[in-house]
């Protein structure tokens, strides 16, 4: 039990802390007189820290599994906060003690270091529901010290004497707090014990609940699967009925259709024959046309190899006059190198000699300046001279001297100017030579390199057609394999053509006589149907001979009925004068004569109505055996069904619900429509009596929960005519409701068709009742009946399991002995799983039914062999059940 683990749990955990708080105070007051233990100063914290996470941790691990969907509770999260808050502090104090961090130790740590033994123990109190006076204890004791150590600093020198009397009260609350919650584990009420399970509970309850959806999910993906399945089974079945239905038209139609294709066969072959032969022909002209034109192209072949070596020579030849003109043109390349050079060298040499000139011109320029100053001195002097009148004649000859000097040197540079730009020209036109013979050696290059560019081109296309001379070689090689196969085949075709036509000629006298034979047989076929109309025909008058009599029968039984009540009426009458008469007899005394003579009168009518009671009564037995023998006319029920005595199992009244069990319900067998209320079993039930009743089987209604009258207004949409079966005695009624009925049958006081029971309790008299109809529908003409229970869940609810179990096995046994069937409703929520299974198993089989999101579905339990016993889903009206589309099992 888990809360008297946690108790313990909790009386353990409160020890241990209380353990260690005392160890805590003994080390506090050891320090506190002796100096020297100093060093021991962390151990009052440390040991309060490490007490708290290991008490948080293990009500973590307690608490982990059990209230596995309750981890976000407010218990949980003042133990995660028990957790936290201790493991923290010991790393920042480890981290302070290595010299890692500096956080210091204030007053502040003593309070902090008791939060995860108090919130432990107060984790563990809020487990429990309400607020107990124990439950407040525990969670007080628990917080005290906690509170204790928020109000003083103990790091005070005077207050710190006192912590070890504060660690030893701490000790106790923790101790007091534990066992009071030990106590509370121990003497809990069974209530809040419930509630403490309560999430290991819905725990389970939702592990459950998904594993049912789970379920679920797979069943209705399964579900889908089979219903994709079933309408495929379903279209098949109903190109099989259409198949069926139309297969007895298409067999003279095949015939017919047989004779026209054989002889379109024949025609077809002959016509392939002389197709075949034609396109044999057209194929050796067209291997000839090959033929003449794979000479053709062996000619052009060996034409273009003669051309291709022509070309081959020319290519040669130019490649060597290629390189002739290469040689040449490397050759003038030198000359023409050497020759730039030589005006290389020229240009530098004139350029040497213009320098030379410049500076001779500079220094000519130079000495005309001297000159010209002396002229300007010596005119200036012969100005003086002049003046003076008076010139040597020495001065005047040494100046003619100078001025004779400089025409001299004006000469010789004028010739060396001359010569100089005869040097420009011809330089200038060495130079112009030169270019002209550059750019004509460039054209040759040019020239060199396009012939080299066309002889690669010419190459290249050399090599291209090489290719295609060998590709050409290789297709005239394939052709003429081609050709020698297409020749093979050709003369294979010759032959297998022979052989067709042989086989051609021969399947035309096959056909012939063939066709001989199917004329023969379709004369046969056509007197066989002309027998069958004659046939169909008769059978067509006597059946309307036997409608006429059935009408007359009916209409017989109609002033039967008539007769009858007229009789029983007199009866009455004559009953009543006799009563009257043997009054009056003793007061007249005189007619006593008279009175005797009609007494007799009176007794001799009464034998003879007597008489005809009895010849009356035997005629209408008569008449129901002829009309059960003839079977139910059209107009009463639509449409003929087969009769019962003949048929291997019993309908259900619903066409495809017999198809789901492969012809209907199996003789003797007491089957079960089980569901909830408004889902479909009544009309179920009453659409199985009105099937039976239309085939002329009596049905025996046992109603417990409505009247007959209530019954008859949900039997008019499946059966409009029921009073006219009432009548004629093919419907039954055991009364079983608890009320005085009010039916009009109850004040029939001779009608043998109902029977009025206590209640729907009173077995033994229902067991009567039916007893007495079954003998009763025996000893007619009637092999069996079919048997509606409206509803069982009325009687059996109102009874023991003991008694309901005998009633039970009763009924289905006077359902076997007299080899009818019984349909017994049985309302799905008045009863628990055991006793609808124990009611079950007494029954030959079931119709289980479902609704889910508005829509029904229906399944089958035993009842011997079904196509299939997964949830069929189905339409509900008033007046039947529509069942849609089913399919087989798979074949795992």
């Amino acid at each position: 039990m888990i809360q008297l683990k946690i108790g313990r749990t909790s009386h353990l955990l409160s020890s241990i802390a209380a353990v260690l708080l005392a160890l805590a105070a003994i080390l506090a007051y050891l320090i506190s007189e002796d100096p020297s233990l100093a060093w021991l100063e962390n151990s009052k914290w440390f040991i309060p820290l490490i007490a708290g996470a290991f008490m948080s941790l293990v009500v973590v691990y307690i608490k982990w599994e059990p209230f596995l969907t309750d981890r976000t509770a407010n218990h949980f999260i003042v133990s995660y906060i028990a957790t936290a808050v201790p493991l923290v502090l010991i790393i920042l104090v480890l981290l302070d003690e290595l010299n890692y961090i500096e956080v210091g130790t204030g007053g502040w740590i003593y309070p902090l270091s008791f939060i995860g033994i108090s919130f432990s123990l107060v984790s563990i109190a809020m487990v429990w529901d309400g607020m107990s006076r124990r439950k407040t204890i525990a969670i007080v004791s628990a917080l005290v010290p906690f509170a204790i150590m928020l109000a003083p600093a103990f790091y005070d020198s005077g207050l710190f004497r006192i912590l070890p009397m504060v660690y030893l009260g701490s000790a106790v609350c923790i101790q007091l707090s534990g066992s009071m919650m030990h106590v509370m584990s121990t003497s809990t009420s069974i209530h809040e014990r419930e509630i403490l399970k309560a999430s290991d509970a819905k725990m389970l309850a939702l592990r459950s609940e998904l594993e049912r959806r789970e379920e679920e999910i797979s069943y209705k993906e399964r579900a889908l699967v089979e219903k994709e399945l079933g309408l495929e089974q379903y279209e098949k079945a109903l190109a099989e009925l259409r198949e069926e239905i139309e297969q007895r038209k298409r067999e003279l139609e095949n015939v017919e259709r047989e004779i026209d294709q054989r002889m379109a066969r024949l025609k077809e072959e002959t016509e392939k024959s002389s197709k075949a032969a034609i396109e044999l022909k057209l194929k050796e002209g067209m291997l000839q046309q090959k033929e003449l034109e794979l000479n053709s192209r062996e000619k052009e072949i060996e034409a273009i190899t003669e051309a291709l070596g022509k070309k081959e020579s020319q290519l040669q030849e130019l490649f060597l006059r290629f390189q002739e003109d290469q040689s040449r043109l490397r050759a003038t390349e030198k000359r023409l190198m050497e020759k730039n050079e030589l005006i290389e060298e020229q240009l530098r040499a004139l350029k040497m000699g213009r320098e030379s000139l410049l500076e001779e011109q500079k220094a000519l320029a130079a000495k005309e300046k001297d000159l010209q100053l002396r002229e300007s001195a010596l005119e200036m002097r012969l100005r003086s001279a002049e003046g003076a009148r008076a010139a040597p004649e020495e001065e005047l000859s040494r100046l003619r001297r100078w001025e004779e000097k400089l025409h001299e040197k004006e000469k010789s540079i004028a010739e060396s100017e001359a010569e100089l730009a005869e040097k420009r020209l011809q330089a200038e036109q060495l130079m112009k030579d030169a270019r002209m013979e550059l750019k004509s050696a460039e054209e040759r290059l040019k020239a060199a390199e396009e012939k080299e560019k066309a002889l690669f081109d010419k190459e290249s296309a050399i090599e291209r057609l090489e290719k295609e001379i060998a590709n050409a070689r290789e297709d005239l090689a394939q052709k003429i394999m081609e050709l020698d196969a297409l020749r093979q085949e050709a003369e294979q075709k010759r032959s297998q053509y022979a052989t067709l036509i042989a086989r051609v000629s021969n399947r035309e006298l096959e056909l012939s006589r063939k066709d001989e034979e199917l004329r023969s047989r379709f004369a046969v076929l056509e007197s066989r149907e002309n027998s069958l109309r004659e046939s169909l025909d008769r059978l067509a008058k006597e059946k309307q001979e036997i409608e006429e009599r059935r009408r007359g029968l009916l209409e017989l039984e109609k002033e039967m009925t008539m007769k009858s009540s007229q009789q029983h009426l007199k009866e009455l009458e004559l009953k009543e004068r006799q009563r009257m008469l043997e009054s009056g007899i003793e007061s007249v005394v005189s007619s006593s004569t008279d009175l005797t003579g009609k007494l007799e009168e009176i007794r001799e009518r009464e034998r003879v109505l007597d008489q005809r009671e009895r010849i009356l009564s035997e005629r209408e037995r008569e008449a129901r055996r002829r009309a059960f023998v003839a079977g139910p006319t059209e107009e009463e029920a639509g449409v003929v069904t087969a009769r019962p005595e003949r048929a291997k199992k019993i309908s259900t009244g619903t066409k495809r619900l017999d198809d789901l069990l492969l012809g209907g319900i199996p003789p003797g067998s007491s089957i079960l429509f089980i569901g909830p209320p408004f889902s479909g079993k009544e009309i179920g039930i009453l659409a199985f009596l009105a099937e039976g009743m239309r085939s002329g089987m009596p049905a025996i209604v046992i109603t417990t929960s409505r009247s007959p009258n209530d019954l008859s207004r949900d039997f008019a949409p499946i059966m409009p005519d029921l009073l006219e079966f009432e009548r004629i005695g093919l419907v039954r009624w055991i009364d079983a409701t608890s009320a005085e009925s009010a039916d009009k049958r109850s004040s029939d006081a001779g009608n043998r068709n109902y029977i009025k029971v206590e209640g729907p309790d009173d077995f033994a008299g229902i067991i009567e009742a039916l007893d007495r109809l079954t003998s009763d529908i025996r000893s007619g003409v009637y092999p069996g009946f079919k048997l509606g229970y409206l509803s069982l869940s009325t009687s059996i609810s109102h009874a023991g399991d003991m008694e309901a179990t005998k009633f039970v096995q009763a009924m289905a046994r006077i359902v076997r002995d007299s080899n009818s069937v019984g349909m017994f409703a049985l309302e799905k929520g008045m009863h628990s799983e055991q006793q609808i299974e124990s009611i079950q198993h007494l029954m030959d089989g079931s119709f289980v039914i479902k609704v889910e999101k508005q829509k029904y579905y229906i399944s089958v339990v035993g009842i011997g062999e079904v196509q299939t016993r997964d949830w069929i889903e189905f339409k509900l009206t008033n007046s039947a059940l529509i069942i849609g589309a089913f399919s087989l099992e798979r074949i795992r």
